[in-house]
């Protein structure tokens, strides 16, 4: 049964304007009816039910005579249902995939009920632009931050993370909130506004035992200090 799909295209111009028109009002019925049977049974209806279903076997022929219905295998086909269940169904799979590569806790593979086709394609492509942000985990976040930035203040860094995750991966502007496309970029437009780690002065002691250890091991002195003590 169509749980996933409740719903289809009805092109009102297409039907005004189609050949299916100017059939008997009897005929037309017939034709939304086998429609419907079509669909809520996924794509699978046989000749045989589609008489039985609806009790006019005389009028599934003509319409199967006239064109509106193809017939394959003793199964009806459908064309326009066809093409409607295979763009729906390959959005939906979109969305899934989308939703297992970037851990989307918001991606459905399931349609809503009571939405509207333009509805649900609005929404999928939301979700499936979400995952092209990749929020990053917030070690990943500190990372690239340092590699791009090394003296940055750590906990300054975290503080804008979780600032942005907690707008829902957004910026908040005097004109709205902005979505973040690209983190990497954004962050890089960032950093000259996050603060910098604080550097203490040094005593006078500290001065000159630097002094004194340049002078006897050189400029890396404190590399080779540090091996020492290693």
């Amino acid at each position: 049964m169509a749980k996933e799909l409740p719903f289809f295209k009805f092109n009102v111009t297409e039907w005004l304007t189609g050949d299916i028109c100017y059939e008997s009002f009897e005929l037309q019925g017939l034709f939304i009816r086998l429609c419907s049977e079509y669909w809520n049974r996924e794509n699978k209806l046989s000749l045989e039910d589609a008489n039985k279903r609806t009790r006019e076997p005389e009028l599934v022929k003509q319409l199967i005579e006239k064109g509106f219905i193809k017939l394959k295998k003793n199964f009806l086909k459908i064309s326009f249902l066809d093409e409607e269940r295979k763009t729906l169904t390959a959005k939906r799979l979109k969305l899934s995939e989308a939703g297992r590569k970037g851990g989307l806790s918001k991606a459905k593979a399931t349609l809503k009920r009571g939405s509207s086709i333009k509805e649900v394609e609005v929404e999928i492509d939301k979700e499936v632009e979400v995952d092209k942000q990749k929020i990053p985990s917030v070690e990943e976040f500190l990372a690239y931050a340092l590699l791009k930035q090394p003296d940055l203040d750590e906990v300054h860094v975290r503080m804008k993370y979780m600032k942005w995750k907690e707008d829902d991966w957004s910026i908040i502007r005097k004109d709205g909130k902005r979505k973040i496309k690209n983190w990497k970029s954004t962050l890089l437009n960032t950093i000259p506004y996050i603060n910098k780690k604080k550097v203490e002065a040094k005593t006078n002691d500290q001065i000159q035992y630097e002094n004194m250890m340049q002078k006897i091991h050189g400029d890396n002195w404190e590399e080779i200090v540090k091996n020492k003590t290693t």
